[in-house]
């Protein structure tokens, strides 16, 4: 018994991850509102979605050079920010 609720435990923690959206698993490392800009703040400079990533993909911050290029997951971060 102790191994099969060890081995649920185990899945659940690794499925927690999977779980998470594309502003946990890539934005909100550095957008916590010191390094860069919140979920929040982010949500009151832009008016909408199509703002926001027309920002994002003209920035030339070096550390949004990886994420700049990934449309679909610019919108999906816009999406999650902007629930449209």
């Amino acid at each position: 018994m102790k191994k099969v609720l060890g081995a649920l435990a185990v899945v659940a923690l690794l499925a927690a991850p999977a779980s998470a959206g594309v502003w946990e698993a890539q934005c909100a490392g550095c957008h916590n509102g010191s390094l860069a800009p919140s979920k929040s703040q982010l949500k009151a400079k832009f008016k909408n979605a199509k703002a926001f990533i027309a920002a994002a993909e003209k920035t030339t911050n070096p550390m949004m050079a990886a994420i700049k290029g990934n449309k679909a997951a610019l919108e999906a971060a816009a999406k999650e920010i902007f629930g449209k």
